[in-house]
C-alpha cells in the first residue's frame, strides 16, 4: 500500500536541502502569516462596512470562525497555497498525489470514519457525564451547509500544504520517520506560539498541543500507507464538521452559532471533554490518537515484512 507515496517521492527530481527542506519551510511560514493577516483583514473590513452601512457587527458570529467573511478567507487562503506550493516546486500537482484518483470512494471512507469517531467521543462523554446537552430547535440550514464547506477547504489547504507538499518533499531528504516527525513538531510549535505565546501552559492547553501532535502524525502515516489525500481530507472535514456543529463542540477558537446539538460543558471534567478547546483537547481524543498511530505503525511493518519476506523467497 506504501507503493503510491513511494512513487510521488520517486516523482520530485531535485535533491539539494534548498528545494526539498528550505523552501517548503518558508511556504509553511508564510501560510501561517497569511492566515493571520487574511483573518485581521477580514475582520476590519466587515466592521469597517457595517458603521458605513449603518449595520450592528454581530461580532459574536464574525470571531467565530464559521461566518461568510470566515468562508472568503479559508478559500484565499487554499488558492494561496495552491500558488505557493507551485511557485516553489517544479512538479506537476498529481505527481505529488493531489489528483481525483478514487477521490468520491475515499472521500466516503473517510467521511464515515470521521463521523463515527466524533460520535464515539460524544458517547463516552455524555455517559462519563462530562456533558450535557439539549437539541436546538431553531437550525439555520444554510449555515451548516457554509460551515461544511468551510472545514472541506481548511481540510484540503491543510492536506495540499502538509502531506503532499511538506511530507513528500521531506521524505526525499530525510526518510518518512523523520519526516513525520519534524511536521508533527513544526505544526506543534505553531499551535503552541498561537495558543499560548510560549507561556507556561494549563494542563488543558498541554492535552490539546499534545493531541496536535499525535494527529499530525497520525494523518501523516495514513497518507504514506493508503496514498490518497481524499481519505484524509473526508476524515478531517467530517470529523471537524460533526464536532463543531452536530454535536456543538468547539474547535480551539472555532465554534457554530446555531449546532444542531446545545452542549455543556461540566468544567470539573475537562480533562475528558476538552474544556474550552473541545472534545479534541480531551484524553479520549488523546487515546484515540495513540491507538491509532500504532495501529497504522502495526500495518505499515507488518507490510515491510512482507515484502521482505517475498524478496527473500
Amino acid at each position: 500500500m506504501t507503493d503510491k507515496f513511494k512513487n510521488y517521492v520517486d516523482n520530485i527530481q531535485e535533491n539539494n536541502i534548498k528545494s526539498l527542506i528550505i523552501s517548503p519551510l518558508i511556504v509553511l511560514v508564510i501560510a501561517q502569516i497569511l492566515s493571520i493577516f487574511l483573518e485581521m483583514a477580514s475582520f476590519f473590513i466587515t466592521t469597517f462596512t457595517s458603521r458605513i452601512m449603518y449595520n450592528p457587527t454581530d461580532y459574536d458570529t464574525l470571531i467565530s470562525g464559521t461566518s461568510f467573511p470566515s468562508l472568503v478567507v479559508y478559500t484565499l487562503l487554499l488558492l494561496a497555497i495552491i500558488f505557493l506550493v507551485k511557485q516553489n516546486s517544479n512538479i506537476k500537482f498529481s505527481e505529488i498525489g493531489v489528483n481525483g484518483e478514487k477521490g468520491i470512494e475515499y472521500f466516503c471512507y473517510g467521511s464515515l470514519i470521521g463521523a463515527f469517531i466524533v460520535m464515539i467521543i460524544f458517547y463516552l462523554l455524555y455517559f462519563s457525564n462530562s456533558i450535557l446537552f439539549e437539541i436546538n430547535k431553531n437550525i439555520v440550514y444554510t449555515d451548516i451547509f457554509r460551515i461544511f464547506l468551510i472545514f472541506f477547504i481548511l481540510a484540503l489547504a491543510d492536506q495540499i500544504l502538509v502531506r503532499n507538499y511538506l511530507l513528500t518533499f521531506f521524505t526525499k531528504m530525510m526518510g518518512i520517520r523523520n519526516s513525520v516527525i519534524l511536521i508533527s513538531t513544526l505544526l506543534f510549535l505553531i499551535c503552541f506560539s498561537v495558543a499560548k505565546w510560549f507561556k507556561i501552559p494549563d494542563i488543558e492547553t498541554v492535552i490539546y498541543l499534545i493531541n496536535i501532535f499525535l494527529s499530525y502524525t497520525l494523518f501523516s502515516l495514513i497518507y504514506y500507507f493508503y496514498g490518497n489525500m481524499w481519505l484524509l481530507v473526508g476524515l478531517s472535514a467530517f470529523n471537524n464538521f460533526f464536532q463543531v456543529v452536530v454535536f456543538g463542540s468547539r474547535l480551539d477558537t472555532v465554534y457554530a452559532i446555531n449546532p444542531l446539538i446545545k452542549l455543556k460543558i461540566i468544567e470539573k471534567y475537562s480533562l475528558l471533554n476538552g474544556g474550552n478547546y473541545g472534545f479534541e483537547a480531551g484524553i479520549y481524543y488523546t487515546t484515540l490518537y495513540l491507538s491509532g498511530i500504532l495501529f497504522m505503525i502495526y500495518k505499515i511493518t507488518s507490510e515491510k515484512q512482507a515484502e521482505e519476506d517475498i524478496w527473500l523467497n
